[in-house]
């Protein structure tokens, strides 16, 4: 078992910013049918907007969110949902201040997010990402928590498709089950290289009470739980 799998966390992004997408408010076939109440509904047929206020509520499928304003438009594919978000699809709880549909393959869920899966979490200001590429960014930072540990730092990115992920600034990374953590000024995760874990920059690493430090420390967390420490490259 790796330090945290981080194909599921970043399935977990995807899948919280795909909850409230554009789809939710478009017509679809009987068969992936959606819904659109509120207090108030206005639609403009000639401009593809529509405005919802007061007691938003959404469906698509067996996915749900509520707000209390939403503004979406048809043509455009563009519009957001504001003012205490909550959304949920399946096992996926999403919480935060505002999803923005910057377009068909851009979305960004912003102010307070809170994204739980299971026994996955995620928590940070803002999280945005894009469908086409599978790649999430998180420019004002964030912690990632599964049962394996958990993932923080200033800036973090990552491409799920790679099992891939990059976190800049004050990184930390500690997971329970390995008795490790480790931090510095920049962590990088490759899940297909055995779960190999490169911290930068004033770069330091316990396990078991063994202290590792180093300009660039490398580690990889597979079942055998190894570990190298390299000179600065």
């Amino acid at each position: 078992m790796v330090l945290f799998n981080k194909r599921k966390i970043m399935a977990l992004f995807a899948s919280a910013a795909l909850i409230v997408s554009a789809s939710a408010l478009a017509a679809e076939p009987e068969e992936n049918s959606s819904e659109l109440r509120a207090d108030e509904v206005a639609y403009n047929t000639k401009t593809g907007e529509m405005t919802a206020t007061g007691n938003v509520f959404m469906r698509k499928g067996k996915s749900t969110a509520t707000g209390a304003k939403a503004v979406y438009n048809t043509k455009t594919s563009t519009g957001y949902v504001t003012g205490g978000v909550v959304a949920d699809s399946e096992k996926l709880h999403l919480v935060c201040d505002e999803v923005r549909m910057i377009s068909d393959t851009q979305i960004v869920a912003e102010g307070n997010v809170h994204a739980t899966k299971e026994d996955q979490s995620f928590v940070g200001p803002i999280v945005e990402y894009y469908t086409d590429q599978e790649y999430v960014r998180m420019e004002r930072g964030g912690t990632v928590t599964t049962k394996d540990g958990s993932f923080s730092a200033d800036y973090m990115e990552g491409w799920t498709k790679d099992n891939h992920a990059r976190g800049v600034g004050n990184a930390y990374i500690v997971s329970p089950p390995k008795n490790f953590e480790g931090g510095g000024d920049e962590a990088e995760y490759f899940g297909k290289e055995s779960g190999k874990l490169v911290l930068t920059g004033n770069a330091w690493g316990i396990q078991d009470n063994n202290m590792l430090r180093s300009a660039r420390l490398t580690v990889f967390l597979d079942e055998q739980g190894q570990a190298e420490t390299t000179g600065a490259q």
